[in-house]
């Protein structure tokens, strides 16, 4: 199947939104747009390194946070910090073994 690429748009100013692009092959068709419509989410009230913003329900963003939580990535950062001790001390011995 191919895809047609979709372009939204403002009406009066012909500014593009939004477009889709093409794609081919195994794809979903476009929905069926009825109404656009837009909320705006203030500067700095979502932490987008924490989650994301799956959608939009009763003119409010749905945030859905990241599988790995902060304490998994801290525990890869001691982890990290560790092998870069070994490493240094290694270094100025000439060897551990």
């Amino acid at each position: 199947m191919k895809l047609d690429n979709r372009l939204y748009y403002d009406v009066p100013t012909g500014r593009i939104i939004y477009q889709t692009g093409e794609a081919s092959g195994d794809v979903l068709p476009h929905p069926e747009v009825t109404e656009i419509s837009y909320i705006t989410v203030p500067y700095g009230s979502i932490d987008y390194t924490k989650g994301y913003i799956s959608e939009v329900k009763d003119r409010k963003p749905l945030f859905v946070e990241f599988e790995n939580s902060l304490s998994e990535v801290e525990l890869e950062n001691e982890k990290l910090k560790e092998d870069i001790l070994l490493l240094q001390t290694e270094n100025e011995i000439g060897g551990i073994l």
